[in-house]
């Protein structure tokens, strides 16, 4: 769980380091690298819900699984608020363009295939 939580609280600072100054990217980056992501996370969920800072659904749903390890803890109302009512619709609501260059799932043919007799 910890190299989870580790590597959660990575890609929130990558999606919201465009969107940080510079205070707040060394706060970010120090907090991870000091071993308190759950500080960091912390933070970064505020500071997405604050900013408006896309956040792919894919990463969306890891805070939503990361959150259930702390089911009761002092924080866990208020985090679960943040990711529900912001980081969620945020990511849901991503433009296209966003989201990834996505290659079609079938594929295009150029010219009509030949027919073969036998």
């Amino acid at each position: 769980m910890i190299r989870d939580e580790a590597n959660l609280a990575w890609a929130l600072a990558l999606a919201a380091k465009p969107h940080l100054d510079a205070l707040e990217r060394n706060y970010t980056f120090v907090t991870i690298g000091a071993g308190e992501t759950f500080a960091a996370i912390h933070t970064l969920l505020k500071w997405v819900a604050i900013k408006r800072i896309p956040v792919e659904p894919d990463l969306a749903r890891r805070c939503i699984s990361w959150l259930d390890a702390y089911v009761g803890h002092r924080d866990e109302r208020y985090l679960r608020r943040l990711i529900e009512h912001f980081v969620v619709p945020i990511a849901i609501d991503l433009p296209a363009t966003l989201t990834g260059n996505r290659l079609p799932t079938t594929p295009h043919r150029t010219q009509p295939a030949a027919l073969t007799t036998v």
